[in-house]
């Protein structure tokens, strides 16, 4: 089988997670993009989903696989930085000049995932959870 992912996090290598978290670190303000939309990915979730589809012997073929819930890249780091006393302002794509280019609306199809019984938590809480787990 396959499986396609988007704008995945994880606790372990650098991502959108900790590159705010630095950000916000040194900066009071950060302006954020608003107007790409996508499904944030815990890694951890996509490697138990990964083990799920082995151990049910899931019939062949390509599964998408993310967290429930889509967001835009601001409202993903309002979310990261909730607890944080930082000013996040929204802006649209074309105010940043980008080495690659990005989809606006980078959605994946969950159906046939959640037809196997998967349940797939949304990314706020997958963030949290994660969130947690490195302040244990």
């Amino acid at each position: 089988s396959s499986f396609i992912a988007l704008w995945k996090f994880s606790s372990i290598c650098s991502n959108f997670v900790f590159t705010m978290q630095k950000l916000a670190e040194k900066n009071s303000v950060l302006t954020i993009v608003n107007d790409q939309i996508g499904l944030p990915t815990w890694t951890r979730d996509l490697a138990e989903f990964m083990l799920f589809i082995v151990d049910k012997k899931a019939e062949y073929g390509i599964y998408h696989f993310s967290n429930d819930n889509e967001c835009s890249w601001f409202e993903f780091a309002k979310e990261i930085l909730k607890d944080k006393k930082i000013e996040i302002t929204p802006v649209d794509s074309a105010s940043f000049s980008q080495k690659a280019h990005r989809p606006m609306h980078s959605i994946l199809d969950l159906s046939k995932s959640k037809e196997l019984g998967f349940t797939i938590q949304t990314w706020q809480v997958a963030l949290q959870n994660m969130l947690d787990g490195l302040n244990k």
